[in-house]
This record gives C-alpha cells, structure tokens and sequence, in this order.
C-alpha cells in the first residue's frame, strides 16, 4: 500500500517540527560534562567574548557569539578566571580547577551580560 500525499505531507511537517524544536532546545554552545584538563569557553550571548587567567599572564581568543574555544591547561590546582565582553568589560568571575576542568558559556547582551558553568 502506497502512503497518499495527505500521509506524506504530515510526516514531512512532523519531520521539519521535530528539527526546529531540536534546533531551539539544544544551544550553539552546548557540550558534553567537562574533561580534567579541559577549559571550554562558549559565546552564548550576543557578544563576543573571552576568558582571562590572570595568574598564568594569559587569556583566550575572542570567541564570537555562537562558538566555543577549547584550551588544555595543567598545572596548578586552582586558576582565577576572569570573563569579559569583546570591549573588556567584565561579565564575571569563577576559579578553575584543573584536575576537574570546565565549560562555561557567556549569555545575554552586551547591556545584561550573564554566565553559567557545566
């Protein structure tokens, strides 16, 4: 029995629905739980931004809305992270451990800036 075009229409709508909900559940910056070593930083927000390590003299790349960067840091036990916009403001604070590691995603805007760790 051959499915008519009524059949085939709604299978195509529910396929398409089920993509755009993916789509929307699932953000550009989602990963998988962090990996010791691992320091992940996600632009979620609509702003670039970037991760400062203040301790080591060093920060990563500006990472531009809807991307991530993946650094490799060992070492010491506990780093001081500092998270800013792309113009160097500050979004927040948090300490590294690296015998855990971390990702951490930027959110909002550049006039109500946010954060979370996974």
């Amino acid at each position: 029995m051959r499915p008519n075009r009524t059949t085939l229409h709604r299978a195509a709508a529910a396929g398409c629905a089920v993509a755009a909900l993916a789509a929307v559940l699932v953000p550009a910056g989602a990963a998988q739980a962090a990996t010791p070593g691992q320091f992940t930083l996600c632009s979620d927000g609509y702003y670039g931004s970037y991760a400062e390590f203040p301790d080591r003299h060093m920060a990563t790349r500006i990472v531009q809305p809807g991307t991530c960067t993946t650094l490799w840091l060992s070492g010491r036990s506990k780093d001081y992270v500092v998270l800013h916009q792309d113009n160097g403001a500050i979004v927040g604070s948090f300490s590294y451990d690296d015998a855990a590691g971390a990702g951490v995603s930027t959110t909002g805007n550049s006039w109500a800036t946010g954060w979370y760790r996974w």
